[in-house]
């Protein structure tokens, strides 16, 4: 029974030996599987922040542009101050326009803009190059290639028929017709 016992003992302490071997092999192997885990977590973190990055920059840019957009605005209506004339200011994207003179409005109205009209129109200024004065007070203003502000189907000449153009009211196609002179300017915004 002693030898049994001793047997026993001599087994436990060989199987102690082993373990107390092994084991720094196992947590050496799981440190080297953590730290291979990490490194490709770092790749894909890596990549992570450079689209949030990129992201963020063209945000930026969009926000410079719009800035840059406002501050031509704002100098265009403190050239408009000084000028004494009066001009429009029509916003594309709301479908309205302001009759204005010396920075105080003096008629809103809405138009409605054609099939042909596009919404990538580039925000700025516009010269009125023509007044047309068609039968039946159908009236138009031409801005050269870029516009034409007109009452229904105005009477335009062959060489504008494919400028993109908007539509008023009769009522409000008159009152900016009469106020406005030629080389009068129009600003659009987006």
């Amino acid at each position: 029974m002693r030898k049994c016992k001793l047997k026993k003992v001599k087994c436990k302490i060989e199987n102690m030996k082993m373990m107390t071997a092994t084991l720094p092999k196992c947590l050496l192997m799981i440190a080297l599987s953590l730290f291979l885990l990490g490194a490709n977590t770092g790749a894909i973190q890596e990549q992570d922040e450079r689209t949030a990055l990129q992201k963020q920059q063209q945000a930026l840019q969009e926000q410079i542009s719009t800035l840059k957009r406002e501050q031509d605005f704002l100098l265009f209506r403190k050239t408009m101050y000084a000028v004494d004339s009066k001009y429009l200011v029509l916003n594309s994207a709301k479908k309205t326009g302001q009759l204005m003179y010396k920075n105080r409005v003096l008629k809103d109205f809405r138009f409605i803009p054609a099939k042909n009209f596009p919404g990538a129109l580039q925000p700025g200024m516009l010269v009125l190059l023509k007044k047309s004065e068609g039968k039946t007070d159908r009236h138009a203003l031409i801005f050269g290639t870029a516009l034409i502000i007109q009452w229904k189907r105005a009477v335009v000449p062959k060489k504008e028929a494919r400028v993109p153009f908007v539509s008023l009211t009769k009522k409000d196609m008159l009152s900016v017709f009469s106020a406005v002179e030629e080389g009068a300017i129009a600003y659009l915004l987006r």
